[in-house]
């Protein structure tokens, strides 16, 4: 709660107020940096689940828990770590700030980092169940993908024109990831499911709402950036 306290106080109030009268910083080299670990840390993330059985052991539809395999407990010492991973991510809100990209620090972007550290936090504290893992294997799949492109953009506007058809793309394939997750969610309702805490259901039912408004939000930012009759709206 503190980390986000601190991230919230300085995008929406400490930084925009250090940056009046300042020239925006360029930190080409800092966003490289930032977007290639990203890159690297993800694909390890990915790379972790599918040697710890996914696709193999565990399967998209409801498998038999090993809570105490292993395995198990490696995967989730794995999770701890993108659990700093997702913390680390706030460092690109800052940027957009100290870049004086105010415009970017949006709703659906602020919303996205501080849920995505509540729940996981939530999640390591509270549930463990290694069968939601399907969750963060997505995330971390599409987030490869994500960051490539981030960091190909980054390169300069001539990378940026050559790679623009990707964005919507990539936004498309956010909105099915939420989809995807929804609906692999559900599946805790199931009573093959084996979930005997009542907290995990309930949980369960936050977070696939939370997944509904990133769903929302994504799908409200898509219709405004890249259909013709938002672009008109906007404009």
């Amino acid at each position: 709660m503190m980390i986000i306290f601190g991230y919230l106080y300085f995008i929406l109030y400490i930084g925009p107020h250090y940056m009046i009268g300042r020239l925006p910083y360029k930190l080409k080299t800092l966003i490289l940096l930032y977007n290639f670990i990203q890159i690297l840390a993800n694909l390890w993330m990915v790379q972790e689940h599918i040697s710890f059985g996914w696709f193999s052991k565990y399967g998209v539809l409801c498998s038999e828990p090993f809570p105490h395999s292993p395995n198990t407990l490696k995967m989730f010492n794995s999770l701890w770590w993108l659990f700093i991973l997702k913390i680390f991510d706030l460092i690109e809100t800052c940027i957009f700030v100290l870049r004086k990209k105010q415009n970017q620090v949006s709703t659906l972007h602020v919303y996205h980092h501080v849920s995505n550290i509540f729940f996981c936090w939530v999640y390591l504290k509270y549930i463990l169940d290694e069968r939601a893992l399907l969750v963060s294997l997505l995330n971390c799949g599409i987030h490869v993908i994500m960051y490539v492109y981030y960091f190909v953009s980054a390169l300069g506007p001539k990378y940026q024109q050559m790679i623009s058809f990707l964005k919507p793309v990539i936004t498309k394939i956010q909105m099915v990831q939420f989809i995807a997750i929804i609906i692999y969610g559900l599946q805790i309702f199931n009573p093959v499911c084996q979930v005997q805490e009542k907290f995990h259901s309930v949980v369960a039912v936050f977070f696939i709402g939370n997944i509904l408004i990133f769903l929302y939000l994504f799908y409200d930012f898509y219709k405004k950036s890249y259909t013709t009759k938002g672009k008109k709206k906007n404009n």
